[in-house]
């Protein structure tokens, strides 16, 4: 991996504001991927932007009768969400089968 920078935003105005003076970077939710991608020296950014914490974990209902599903869902969250499940089962069905259960406690 090439040496990189790490910052954790407070709010998403500070996100949005640390990647428009950082164009190598990224933002970083779950990471499992990236990080794969960093060991293999496929992504190689500059600088990750710690987003985690962010408060875009829910799933929504909105009034349209549509669903909101934050970026910083974790995947086994949304694959038990009941309105998920009863609406969405194939995207719940996916959601399980994809990855182990290590890593959708921890992917978004």
């Amino acid at each position: 991996m090439r040496p990189f920078c790490y910052e954790r935003a407070s709010d998403a105005s500070t996100a949005i504001a640390m990647l428009a003076q950082a164009p190598g970077g990224v933002f970083l939710a779950g990471g499992t991927n990236l990080v794969d991608l960093m060991k293999l020296g496929v992504a190689q950014p500059e600088l990750l932007i710690d987003i985690s914490h962010l408060p875009y974990n829910r799933v929504e209902l909105l009034s349209d009768g549509g669903i909101r599903i934050g970026a910083a869902v974790r995947n086994s969250d949304l694959a038990a969400d009941r309105t998920i499940r009863s609406r969405y089962p194939m995207l719940a069905q996916a959601l399980l089968a994809g990855a182990s259960g290590q890593l959708r406690n921890l992917a978004t």
